[in-house]
């Protein structure tokens, strides 16, 4: 059976799927409803690195109907912790290793090179820099997809949650991010990221609200995210 609401045609779960994914399918508030937002949907993702790696793995496991990968560079000796490459994929374009990598992880979750005919319904920012952050953050907004957009630093780093209409990421982020992340720190960034879009696509969060989780010294300190008066973010423009 179909149930057509809104851009996401949901389509019942089948036996495989629900075996798939039983244990989630019982965590407090979530139902086999919200797995299948999840499977309809399309997360573009920007970043394939050490930040963008478990966020990708855990997208795809957790039951994302299609993962699209956007990432321009080749697969470097940082990219060892990013949960996706092998030693001989060194030199390799990321784009199509992460692909390869994310295919053989499950065949119930679709992974591709992002395009620009693409047609994504969220995305999930995990830049190599705060300004090329910002700029994909700004084109996910201005295109009307809920945004989620992760950045590590040193020993910590932020994590900026924008459902539509909430705030945006420049409202929310504090200058300063930059420094390079301590081993481990890039992957509970890009886990908190997957995790914060898995809450927005399958609606266990509740009411959609903009919040703002830093990381400091091993611990997440959230806060609801406030528009800054007079950004442009406060007029709709989708």
């Amino acid at each position: 059976m179909k149930l057509a609401v809104g851009r996401i045609v949901k389509v019942a779960l089948s036996e495989q799927e629900l075996a798939r994914y039983a244990r989630q399918l019982i965590l407090p508030g979530f139902a086999p409803a919200a797995q299948e937002f999840l499977r309809a949907s399309r997360v573009h993702v920007v970043g394939a690195g050490e930040l963008a790696g478990p966020a990708l793995v855990y997208l795809a496991t957790a039951g994302i109907g299609s993962v699209l990968v956007d990432d321009a560079l080749d697969v470097g000796a940082e990219d060892s912790a990013s949960w996706l490459y092998g030693a001989d994929e060194l030199g390799e374009p990321r784009v199509f290793a992460a692909v390869g990598a994310l295919r053989a992880l499950t065949s119930l979750s679709k992974a591709r090179p992002y395009g620009t005919l693409a047609d994504p319904t969220a995305t999930v920012v995990c830049a190599g820099s705060p300004g090329s952050a910002r700029e994909a953050a700004e084109r996910a907004r201005t295109a009307g997809l809920p945004h989620v957009v992760a950045l590590a630093d040193g020993d910590g780093g932020e994590l900026v949650s924008v459902p539509v209409g909430a705030p945006c990421y420049s409202c929310a982020s504090r200058p300063g991010i930059g420094e390079p992340a301590r081993p481990g720190v890039a992957a509970v960034m890009g886990s908190l990221a997957a995790l914060e879009m898995l809450l927005i696509l399958s609606g266990v969060s509740g009411a959609p609200r903009g919040r703002r989780i830093e990381f400091v010294l091993g611990q997440p300190q959230a806060r609801a995210t406030e528009r800054v008066a007079g950004c442009r973010c406060g007029v709709s423009s989708f």
